[in-house]
C-alpha cells in the first residue's frame, strides 16, 4: 500500500488583533494543494482512509515554528453500514509568519522496530 499526502503554506499573515481564528479544511487533490493562513489560524486537513491495523499517518517535513500540530490525529468512521472507511483528520495552528510544507506519510512499524512506509501522492 502506498499513502501520502503534500500541502505547501503559501504563507501565513499576521492576524488582525481583533479577528479570530478561522478554520481551513483541506481535502486530498490530485495536484496537491496549497492554503494561506493567519497567525491564529486553524488548518485542519481531512484524509479518506481504510484503517488497517498498526498504520496511522505520520507528520513529515513541518517546521514547527510555522505550524503546530494540535492533539493526535482523529479517525470518524463513515456512518453508511456499506462503507469500509472514514475521515482522519489532523488539525495545525498558524503560530507565525512564514512558508512551510506539510508532507503526511501513512506508514507502520514493523515488528523489528524500523519505520516502514509507503507514499503515494493523493494532495
Amino acid at each position: 500500500m502506498l499513502a501520502g499526502v503534500c500541502l505547501l503554506l503559501t504563507g501565513c499573515a499576521e492576524a488582525d488583533q481583533n479577528a479570530t481564528g478561522r478554520t481551513v479544511i483541506v481535502t486530498p487533490a490530485i495536484k496537491g494543494n496549497s492554503a494561506t493562513l493567519n497567525v491564529g489560524d486553524m488548518l485542519e486537513i481531512q484524509i479518506p482512509t481504510i484503517p488497517i491495523a498498526g498504520y496511522e499517518w505520520e507528520v513529515q517535513d513541518l517546521d514547527a515554528n510555522i505550524l503546530l500540530q494540535e492533539g493526535s490525529a482523529i479517525y470518524t468512521a463513515d456512518p453508511d453500514p456499506n462503507a469500509v472507511g472514514g475521515i482522519v483528520s489532523l488539525r495545525f495552528k498558524a503560530v507565525t509568519v512564514g512558508n512551510t510544507s506539510l508532507n503526511l506519510l501513512y506508514v507502520s512499524s514493523p515488528s523489528d522496530g524500523s519505520p516502514h512506509c509507503h507514499r503515494n501522492p493523493l494532495v
